[in-house]
């Protein structure tokens, strides 16, 4: 049985779009801590008060320390994905052997952040829950993670994965609650449980049923449209908030081929550029039936079809790129 790690703190709900830049997934949900924030229970029940985070950095693709100058931490919700809201591709690395002016194509064409349909319209519905538990824009929550090891909960962007709660009794479960609401796409994990994915599926089956960004769930990823950009403040337009969503993870992958097509670096289809650098998954069935020990390795390119993507976000678990947590000195924190 795994522990878990409580975290205390509250949301500022000025951090939304409009007023803000956050949305509605998992990258910038920012909360508010203190000193005694966090708590870890070895057996789920007993809780104490654990320091393990103060001061420490990651150390993966990101190597920030995890809890930022004002006191904030970054929470990624674990097992959903909101249509992306703002999105640029990574920057090129010189040591990818592209010339200097494909370098420059690819970083002009790179600088617009883009969208996707609904991620504008998922975002105000989140606030406006979280509204209805706040005060003078501040909502108290506690964010929860079944971990044994302090670095289990951190990503490798330096972000703490796990569940956010709220309300009087912080039994409202912002994660599920999106996934019910149909704002959000269940997206899997290896570092979940098998309860934790049955949950989301009963919810991600209610979502269905609200036919909002289910309603528009393509598999088309020859589809790409250059106009959809992010639109820092605004103004709210829901009503032309809906159109075609890819899942945002294909998505992300979209965007980053298709700014590398522009300047001239990628070549061949979509399922080409994502085998030249994998990434790894399993089906969920198989995941949930036989294991990550002996479920069957897939990559995600596997299952682009043509120009179609051939599954839905659901059937797919993808293997979690764990970080390295570590004391500014380069000792490693192993223990609550």
């Amino acid at each position: 049985m795994a522990g878990v790690l409580r975290v205390k703190g509250t949301i500022d709900l000025a951090q939304f779009w409009p007023d803000g830049e956050s949305d509605a997934d998992t990258t910038k949900i920012k909360v508010k801590v203190g000193a005694n924030a966090f708590s870890f229970a070895a057996d789920g029940k007993t809780f104490k008060k654990t320091k393990a985070y103060f001061g420490a950095v990651v150390r993966g693709t990101s190597s920030d320390p995890v809890i930022d100058k004002q006191g904030r931490i970054t929470v990624r919700l674990q097992g959903i994905d909101a249509p992306e809201l703002h999105y640029r591709a990574s920057a090129l690395k010189q040591s990818t052997g592209v010339s200097k002016a494909k370098r420059k194509k690819f970083n002009e064409l790179n600088k617009t952040e883009r969208r996707q349909y609904w991620a504008e319209t998922a975002t105000v519905a989140l606030c406006k829950k979280l509204k209805t538990f706040g005060n003078n824009g501040m909502v108290k929550c506690e964010m929860r993670s079944f971990v044994d090891r302090p670095a289990e909960v951190i990503d490798t962007y330096g972000r703490f994965v796990g569940n956010i709660f709220v309300g009087a009794g912080l039994d409202t479960d912002i994660n599920a609650w999106l996934a019910t609401e149909g704002w959000v796409y269940p997206t899997y994990y290896s570092s979940m449980s098998v309860e934790e994915i049955a949950t989301l599926d009963a919810a991600a089956a209610k979502g269905k049923k609200k036919k909002r960004t289910w309603k528009n769930y393509s598999r088309a990823v020859d589809k790409f449209d250059k106009k959809l950009v992010y639109r820092k403040h605004g103004p709210i337009d829901a009503a032309n908030d809906k159109g075609p969503v890819l899942m945002p993870k294909v998505y992300r992958r979209q965007v980053a081929y298709r700014m590398q097509k522009g300047a001239g670096i990628a070549v061949g289809p979509f399922a080409a550029f994502l085998a030249k650098s994998p990434d790894r998954c399993f089906l969920t069935k198989e995941f949930v039936e036989q294991t990550i020990h002996t479920a069957e390795p897939r990559s995600l390119h596997d299952f682009i079809k043509g120009n179609k993507f051939s599954l839905e976000p659901q059937e797919l678990v993808f293997k979690e790129k764990f970080s390295d947590l570590r004391r500014p000195n380069g000792t490693k924190v192993q223990n609550f």
